[in-house]
């Protein structure tokens, strides 16, 4: 989801070295001991120095000067200021925005648990404040308190990880350089983003999640992680809770050994029998093939879909199917996914032409790698009726032209042709059965 704009400024306003001062115990201070003051948006400097002295998150508070501590929270509220969490007044704090404060102390202290966070922190704080060619020496300097090791090791792979999404930028061991425009409002986002957990669910909505995910499919704990954007090892700790719910059952094994589930339909999460669920999918499908393409189905014709996730599933591509195509979002979707699937398909698919190619059955064979079984499977599905299509077209000009070719390098060529195709299917995951 990307940091809001209220952690932004704060990382903006705030240097990495903000956790080891004052400031992280006036912000924990704010976070933890304000609770009695937390109806007011407005409170007297006088009112929260009184608190200080009671204060277990400001350290040897007894051992300051009030006039010490004073001066340094001045210094402080100065800075949240800028950040648009409070107004700073001379005699009191209003505005005070307490779920973003104590949004931005948690994110302190998760920054404080990793060295790449503490270094993504610093390049954007640098950024932000001016700088697009950022030495080797200026973040070694901001970042003197925490000891970093292998820095060069960690600003290696954020370059490598961000230039995949589009990050203009290099390292060349001494510089890192950011070459976009400096108001170029993607930026922070490239720097800064991956500083928060993937998830900030609550453990009840990333139940809620999985279950809605796994009504309709066979998902790992590796999928489930990709799909949700969610740690794996949450993400196995969730599914060991909901299996001794009995909410969810182990559906199969994958390859090497990986466990995939589904909801129990059993022991529904949602309150709905197993047989209701079954009945209403079909009835939805059913009715929907026949109001948009005047075809008759039946119960029947779902009698070899196994389970209720499955029917689920197609259910959802039914409707989805449904959505309008026309609208301006919608072409420029399609127009774009397509070139990005055609693209995936003529990386991977070469034809070889045969050295003779004056033979009189000449032999053109495909090489197809199975990275193409990672598409879509709806776009696989397209792929096996069009060579299904084309084999049935190659197969109708064979006999308007069977005067000219023999009856056996007729056969020959269907024969090729079939055998191409069933590599090519297979290596997608869809054996094409065929007969010659």
């Amino acid at each position: 989801m990307g940091l809001s704009i209220s952690n932004l400024n704060g990382l903006r306003v705030f240097p990495p070295s903000s956790i080891l001062s004052k400031d992280m115990e006036f912000l924990e201070f704010l976070r933890y001991e304000t609770k009695s003051l937390r109806s007011d948006t407005v409170l007297t400097k006088d009112d929260l120095f009184s608190g200080f002295s009671k204060s277990t998150k400001i350290k040897n508070i007894s051992k300051i000067k009030k006039s010490e501590i004073k001066k340094l929270f001045d210094v402080f509220s100065k800075k949240l200021d800028k950040t648009m969490l409070i107004k700073n007044l001379p005699d009191e704090i209003s505005d005070i925005k307490w779920k973003r404060i104590d949004g931005f102390c948690n994110l302190l202290r998760l920054i404080e648990r990793s060295d790449e966070r503490k270094v993504r922190w610093a390049l954007y704080h640098l950024f932000a404040n001016g700088k697009q060619k950022i030495s080797k020496e200026d973040l070694s300097e901001l970042l003197t308190d925490f000891k970093i090791k292998n820095l060069d090791k960690i600003l290696t792979k954020i370059v490598k990880t961000e230039t995949l999404s589009g990050f203009d930028t290099e390292y060349d061991g001494k510089n890192f350089q950011i070459k976009h425009d400096k108001n170029d409002k993607l930026v922070p986002h490239y720097l800064a983003d991956a500083i928060e957990e993937q998830s900030r669910r609550s453990p009840g909505e990333l139940e809620e999640e999985i279950l809605d995910l796994i009504d309709e499919g066979s998902y790992s704990n590796q999928e489930i992680s990709q799909a949700l954007l969610i740690d794996e090892g949450l993400v196995s700790r969730t599914i060991g809770k909901l299996r001794d719910q009995d909410k969810i059952v182990l559906s199969s094994f994958g390859k090497r050994g990986a466990r995939y589930f589904t909801t129990n339909c059993d022991n529904c999460p949602f309150g709905t029998t197993k047989a209701s669920c079954r009945k209403e999918a079909i009835s939805y499908i059913t009715t929907t093939f026949n109001q948009d393409f005047g075809l008759e189905l039946t119960a029947n014709d779902f009698d070899n879909v196994e389970t209720n996730q499955a029917l689920l599933k197609i259910k959802r591509i039914v409707m989805m199917a449904r959505k309008e195509k026309d609208t301006k979002l919608e072409r420029n979707l399609g127009e774009n996914l397509e070139n990005l699937l055609s693209k995936t398909v003529d990386k991977f698919v070469e034809v070889e032409i045969p050295e003779d190619k004056n033979a009189k059955v000449p032999e053109f064979s495909m090489h197809v790698t199975k990275d193409l079984g990672k598409l879509p499977m709806l776009y696989q599905l397209g792929l096996k009726k069009g060579a299904q299509g084309g084999i049935h077209l190659m197969d109708e000009m064979l006999h308007l032209a069977s005067k000219s070719i023999k009856k056996e390098d007729r056969i020959k060529i269907k024969k090729h042709a079939l055998n191409e195709a069933n590599k090519f299917l297979k290596n997608i995951g869809l054996d094409q059965k065929g007969t010659t």
